[in-house]
């Protein structure tokens, strides 16, 4: 899917800090529109990536994928 398929919007488990859920950009690009988890209704569990909502993008989709790893030296705090 193109860029312009997704919205971004702000983690649910760190409210925009950062974490690793969200890669330390504190959000997550969804289908628009934004939709809460059905499952846990945007608490965040499994279903939703620990992200809170629906409809995420498969993080290897992205064609310039960043894929982080432990020994990464810029991991968020």
């Amino acid at each position: 899917m193109a860029d312009e398929d997704y919205v971004h919007a702000t983690c649910h488990a760190c409210e925009g800090a950062g974490c690793t859920y969200c890669d330390c950009r504190g959000w997550v690009e969804v289908r628009p529109p934004a939709t809460l988890c059905p499952s846990c209704e945007g608490d965040c569990c499994i279903y939703c990536g620990y992200t809170g909502w629906a409809g995420l993008r498969p993080k290897y989709d992205e064609e310039d994928a960043d894929v982080r790893r432990c020994d990464a030296p810029d991991r968020c705090d």
